[in-house]
């Protein structure tokens, strides 16, 4: 669609630029964004403690970029398959109705939360930590830099489960691209240490401060569920007042 926008042919070569030039547009403008208004302009507010230091901004910027552009990488044959019509995705809700736009749109959240978050533990494996995931963690404490810092690897098996949806059962096109965009914003402000929605089912900031404080909890990607049945969850309601958490870390 973006190449069509833009008079390109619909080549691999092609889908790869669109994905990664416009992948590290959109990381350097959300994330960019963020970091001015929590860690700038508002940083008496917001991370009052927080002192910049630009070595590891550079490294987050430096991952965050490597990231972006692996995974355009890894994903290019299902995203190049979608380009030229061989996934399950269509356009005009009548073809299915309203009810199966619903119903698949909730699939697809159950789908991706389960993928996703049985991914993120094996990624905190030995194997999957010490080779891939290792490098996201390298920040203890966040800025919204490290949304999307990742090894290539990692941020390929973490975003799969959002494109292999759209191959499994049709799916319309505008839920396919609105939750790509969504899951991309969504990273930007679980790392900016700001919890603005604070809700037990959503695994929201507070959650994530705390799974890279401590490695062993709140895997999930935008609910609690998993972690719940599973043990792995820490409320970050209940953990404001924990001594070995630096004052303001959570807010």
């Amino acid at each position: 669609m973006l190449l069509e926008l833009l008079g390109m042919e619909t080549t691999p070569f092609n889908q790869f630029l669109s994905l990664a030039v416009g992948g590290v547009g959109f990381y350097f403008l959300v994330s960019g964004l963020s970091y001015l208004i929590f860690f700038v302009w508002g940083r008496k507010r917001f991370h009052p403690s927080y002192v910049e230091n630009k070595e590891e901004l550079r490294g987050q910027m430096k991952w965050g970029v490597i990231g972006v552009i692996g995974n355009a990488a890894f994903m290019l044959p299902l995203t190049y398959l979608m380009a030229t019509g061989h996934s399950q995705a269509y356009w005009d809700v009548s073809d299915y109705g309203w009810p199966y736009l619903i119903g698949s749109f909730i699939a697809y959240l159950v789908f991706t939360e389960t993928c996703i978050y049985w991914a993120h533990r094996w990624l905190h494996t030995d194997f999957g930590y010490k080779h891939f995931h290792s490098i996201h963690h390298e920040w203890r404490t966040t800025t919204s830099w490290v949304s999307m810092a990742f090894h290539p690897f990692d941020s390929f098996l973490q975003a799969l489960p959002h494109h292999l949806m759209v191959f499994l059962i049709p799916m319309h096109g505008s839920i396919y691209f609105v939750m790509l965009t969504f899951v991309a914003i969504w990273s930007v402000i679980i790392h900016d240490r700001v919890s603005i929605v604070r809700l037990g089912a959503l695994n929201y900031t507070g959650h994530h401060t705390l799974h890279h404080w401590y490695y062993t909890c709140n895997y999930g990607q935008f609910f609690t569920f998993w972690d719940r049945i599973m043990g792995t969850h820490m409320d970050p309601a209940k953990e404001e007042k924990n001594p070995e958490i630096p004052e303001g870390l959570l807010r």
